[in-house]
């Protein structure tokens, strides 16, 4: 199996954030990134929010989202619970494939 580089990762992330500013209307970043053994966990917010750091620029519902090293596919996770609930529905997928 062919794994992907985490510059690969960096970039499919880039793009899907690219899609996601033009269906919102505002730029986006990425704020932070965990590296799992599996993937890479991305996080992002408004670059008016970074920069600013004004409230009324921070978004709502922006749910992180996973880049599998092993197929480079993204996953969108959740808001509802914490990020380890996604991880570990995400795994149990993993195993079922």
């Amino acid at each position: 199996m062919n794994m992907i580089t985490v510059e690969q990762a960096n970039k499919l992330a880039n793009i899907y954030l690219a899609n996601l500013q033009d269906k919102l209307n505002v730029s986006l970043e990425i704020v932070r990134r965990i590296d799992i053994s599996y993937g890479w966990v991305f996080f992002y917010n408004s670059k008016a929010y970074m920069e600013s750091g004004d409230i009324s620029s921070l978004l709502a519902g922006n749910a992180p989202f996973l880049v599998d090293a092993g197929d480079g596919s993204l996953h969108v996770l959740g808001t509802a619970h914490p990020l380890e609930i996604y991880l570990g529905e995400y795994e149990k997928s993993r195993e079922n494939k």
